[in-house]
């Protein structure tokens, strides 16, 4: 019987992102935590064919070429491992493209660790490795632990623990952002090293998520060009900040935002703003594993 599996390839918001320095080789010096999110999430589906490498995404074949990250992770592995690729690709796809989610980087994990799960021929910093050629948040897809990542994203420091955390509810606007635009618009007067105190603050309001300063810990330096740009964003936060969130903001480089409410305190804020934008094409709100 040949070999079949799949993966859930959850997606991610940034509850802090820092640009600490503009880099020479055109990149940017981050200060970031990542905190992996079950909502929404792709599901990634490899079996074995009589070779190559195929790849299908159901309800959106433009994103089926050999330019999509999954496509690229599976060369990768077969390039680097020397095995002959005889896999066929099934991407179901939930999260939003371009919004922040890091959904592409999250797919292309998650077709390494298949992989690696079938074939076992490379070592965890070596899959990491590998992943951070695909992308700055790739490794850090791969093992899906909340975690502080500096460089371009790929130095990461997991935190084991358990987290306490507030609830937390996605606004996909229904459009995408362009990461390139966001860090080409970057005000430079925003660059500056992180808070020394940052990793502190942010374990002491883990432990008291009710009392915590959410707004201020819940830094992006890329959401002021970002929100200039669309205004709607800017709109889509003041409601959920009136609605009773403890902070809202861009995720990534966006466009998705994120807020952060008391426990039983999202659902109704989402059902209002689904309720209220019933009427705008493609928004997309989920909180809890529910899309509203």
């Amino acid at each position: 019987m040949s070999w079949r599996d799949t993966d859930f390839c959850g997606s991610k918001i940034n509850l802090r992102l820092k640009v600490t320095s503009r880099r020479e080789d055109g990149f940017h010096g981050l200060s970031t935590l990542f905190l992996p999110l079950d909502f929404p999430g792709d599901v990634v589906e490899i079996k074995e064919n009589r070779g190559g490498i195929t790849l299908d995404v159901p309800g959106f074949p433009e994103l089926a070429g050999e330019n999509n990250l999954v496509a690229k992770a599976a060369k990768l592995y077969a390039d680097k491992s020397g095995i002959a690729p005889q896999w066929d690709i099934v991407l179901h796809k939930n999260t939003p493209i371009a919004a922040g989610l890091g959904g592409g980087s999250a797919d292309a994990a998650g077709v390494l660790r298949l992989l690696n799960r079938r074939y076992e021929a490379f070592d965890e910093n070596t899959l990491a490795d590998m992943a951070l050629t695909l992308g700055a948040d790739c490794p850090f897809f791969l093992y899906r632990k909340p975690a502080w990542a500096e460089g371009v994203g790929e130095k990461l420091s997991r935190i084991e623990k358990k987290l306490l955390l507030p609830e937390i509810l996605i606004v996909y606007p229904g459009f995408p952002t362009s990461a390139k635009w966001a860090y080409t618009h970057l005000s430079e007067k925003l660059i500056s090293p992180d808070d020394p105190g940052i990793k502190e603050r942010f374990e002491r309001a883990f432990e008291n998520i009710d009392s915590a300063n959410w707004e201020n810990l819940c830094r992006n330096d890329l959401a002021p060009a970002v929100f200039s740009k669309f205004p709607l964003l800017e709109l889509l936060k003041q409601k959920l900040l009136l609605s009773g969130a403890f902070a809202v903001q861009l995720s990534g480089s966006g466009s998705s935002l994120f807020a952060l409410f008391a426990h039983g305190k999202a659902a109704a804020a989402a059902e209002a703003l689904a309720e209220e934008y019933r009427d705008f094409y493609g928004m997309r709100i989920f909180t809890g594993g529910k899309e509203f």
